[in-house]
């Protein structure tokens, strides 16, 4: 994968520019000079390395921000045949700084734009938690502005430029105010909320899903490094910020401690987790400062590293709890529902009242619109044992129901 520059000057200037690659070090065969009465064209291949450097100078030398007779242009074409392609084995290609800058700030900024969308993407992961529907959630995830904003956080730590890493968490900011107000305000007017299993998930956050998040913060930087952006989908689904944040809200207006506080954890776990992953990234992809940046970008890497790390212990002691909770104490109780439910047919255990396995003993409470024989409950008894392969003493309550058919005259 490669880039080209496009780089226009005043007629007669584009001599200069081919004079400092030269000095660069730049080969004749990586640019093309085109010279006419309106303007010249300078076309330069930045593939074979050093294309900060390059870019830095042509930069430092021509000022195109202000002079509108010249202009820098950097895209990156579908397909290359390389002239020397042994030469191109020889460097570890990546974007240049230029191209991750712009994409930083062209994704945190406080506009119209990431507002419009912020608020579409909370409507939608909230609508979607509530009706517990998967593929309206993952739908909210991809219409998201939240993960432009972190990378912008990012390269401002690795680049020294804390102008950017502000407006980056300016922007984040904004989208979580959003998304809690949105969540509360859906949690509010919607009748009949409850916490169902989308909502129950993150509000039970575990080490798993801040290895997860770590992960897809690395293959986003590594997607933006490499100029290869067709991955950041997968990415920003995989973090999955807007749906927490929504969670949060629904539960500021359930009024529920547990659904709040879980999300509240899921949220800066994955934040962390994402954004230390992308610094790494940058930093060992060779993202390097201007020279000028170096000494103040080389303490900031210092500084977030560490608070970074120290966050993401912090946050793990609780996760690990939850973890456990889960996956070893919860186990046996899983087991109880999965075979209640394979028994009696209740797939969605709308009858089921109270599972409670203790460290002898196992309580079932449940409903049944018809007598149950003893056999029946040895035999749910047999079948619990079996499948937890220890002995306890199991306690089965179940309350009979009655249906009446009553018929009122309206008239």
């Amino acid at each position: 994968m490669m880039q080209i520059v496009h780089a226009t000057f005043e007629s007669g200037k584009g001599k200069e520019a081919v004079d400092l690659l030269k000095r660069l070090g730049i080969d004749i065969e990586n640019y093309k000079l085109i010279e006419s009465e309106t303007g010249d064209l300078l076309i330069l291949n930045l593939l074979y390395g050093n294309q900060d450097q390059l870019l830095d100078g042509l930069k430092e030398r021509f000022n195109f921000s202000e002079n509108t007779e010249r202009s820098l242009i950097i895209f990156t074409p579908d397909t290359v045949i390389p002239r020397d392609k042994e030469k191109v084995k020889e460097y570890n290609y990546r974007a240049s700084r230029e191209t991750i800058v712009t994409y930083a700030k062209d994704n945190s900024k406080v506009d119209s734009q990431l507002l419009i969308l912020a608020v579409v993407a909370a409507i939608i992961a909230t609508l979607g938690l509530i009706i517990d529907n998967t593929a309206v959630i993952v739908g909210s995830m991809v219409i998201a502005p939240v993960f432009g904003p972190i990378i912008a956080i990012a390269v401002g730590i690795v680049l020294g430029d804390l102008k950017l890493s502000v407006q980056g968490l300016i922007a984040e900011l904004v989208v979580v105010v959003v998304a809690v107000v949105i969540g509360a305000l859906s949690g509010l007017v919607i009748p009949n909320v409850t916490i169902n299993r989308a909502l129950e998930v993150r509000m039970l956050p575990t080490l798993p899903d801040l290895l997860i998040a770590f992960a897809a913060g690395g293959a986003g930087a590594y997607s933006l490094v490499t100029n290869i952006k067709q991955q950041l989908v997968g990415v920003v689904i995989a973090a999955a910020l807007i749906p927490v944040m929504a969670t949060i809200g629904i539960g500021i207006a359930l009024w529920s401690w547990p659904l709040f506080s879980g999300a509240i954890l899921l949220l800066l776990a994955n934040f962390f987790a994402l954004l230390l992953a992308i610094v790494l990234t940058f930093y060992f992809k060779g993202l390097k400062p201007q020279f000028w940046y170096d000494l103040t970008a080389k303490k900031l890497i210092k500084k977030s590293l560490i608070i970074l790390v120290i966050s993401l212990l912090l946050l793990a002691v609780p996760l690990w709890v939850i973890t456990y909770q889960q996956m070893v104490k919860e186990q046996p109780e899983d087991v109880v529902r999965q075979t209640y439910r394979e028994h009696f047919k209740d797939q969605f255990e709308s009858r089921l009242i109270k599972v409670e396995v203790g460290e002898e003993r196992i309580e079932l409470v449940f409903y049944s619109p018809h007598a149950k024989d003893k056999e029946d409950i040895n035999s749910l008894a047999e079948q619990i044992q079996q499948q937890l392969e220890r002995d306890y003493v199991i306690e089965f309550e179940v309350i009979p129901t009655q249906r009446f058919e009553v018929v009122t005259d309206s008239s």
